[in-house]
């Protein structure tokens, strides 16, 4: 990675914002004034882009950057990594022969991942999960049809669902209708079941919302069972937050919200949900 480099990667995924850039550069020095840095940083482009033994879900469980680097690192290290993607990203869509409408959808969802947590959430630099979920997209191991979103996992199909919008149940029963076509012919496998672990199938959840919801209606679809707290979802997903000290600080801005806040307040905790699909496709 070097200047020109960054300059294309930033290209390629249309940000030109001169501060962004400019962090990119200082972040550059900071990695090429340490060795060992430098040596970390290799190490983990491999995981990312080269290993074929899996080795990148054991980033989900890294928190900080920080803690991936075991030291104290320039915060726009996990946004270089990504963008030193951007090259394998051309030749996979080039190799898949994407269309117009998916290499859009492809480039968007890692732009996206490069500046919302700097944009929305304010933060400095991008977390390691975003960092990780762009690089799935790099690595075509997500799919993005309509409003659902597919990983291959072995012989089975992960569904994800993407923050953008309502989550319209009959955009979603449309996205697995089309599907099947689109996995076979990106994934390879014919034979499959598809699952989602995801707070919006938590049994807890399913009982506070409305019967007419959406939330509800997805649920329905699913054989689910209760898994690990997700707390860090909620926070995350509904209110746009890492942490917090006290419930009663939560914002009611939404009638999930405020269903939710009133149920914690309660003393009750909120599972995800594990789902296996009910209706063949």
């Amino acid at each position: 990675m070097n200047k020109d480099m960054i300059d294309e990667a930033l290209s390629f995924y249309e940000i030109d914002e001169e501060k962004y850039k400019q962090e990119c550069y200082r972040c550059l020095k900071h990695i090429k004034s340490s060795d060992k840095i430098l040596k970390k940083y290799y190490q983990i482009y491999e995981i990312l882009y080269l290993d074929k033994t899996n080795r990148i879900t054991e980033l989900w469980k890294i928190k900080s950057i920080n803690e991936l680097f075991i030291e104290k690192v320039h915060p726009y290290i996990t946004n270089l990594l990504l963008l030193n993607g951007y090259k394998i990203h051309k030749q996979n869509i080039e190799k898949l022969k994407f269309d117009d409408e998916e290499i859009r959808i492809h480039k968007l969802r890692v732009r996206e991942a490069l500046i919302n947590d700097i944009e929305i959430r304010n933060y400095n630099g991008i977390r390691v999960s975003q960092m990780v979920w762009g690089t799935y997209f790099i690595n075509v191991k997500l799919i993005e049809i309509g409003r659902l979103q597919y990983e291959k996992c072995e012989n089975n199909i992960k569904i994800h669902i993407p923050t953008i919008g309502k989550l319209d149940i009959d955009k979603v029963m449309e996205s697995l209708k089309k599907s099947r076509l689109y996995i076979e012919k990106y994934f390879n496998i014919k034979n499959f079941n598809y699952y989602c672990d995801s707070w919006l199938l938590s049994k807890q959840i399913h009982s506070i919302v409305n019967k007419n919801s959406n939330i509800y209606k997805f649920y329905e679809l699913f054989k689910t069972e209760d898994g690990e707290s997700c707390m860090e979802d909620i926070l995350n997903f509904v209110y746009q937050l890492l942490e917090i000290d006290d419930y009663k600080k939560l914002q009611e801005n939404t009638t999930l919200q405020k269903s939710i806040k009133e149920y914690l307040l309660k003393g009750n905790d909120i599972k995800i949900g594990k789902g296996i699909l009910k209706i063949k496709f």
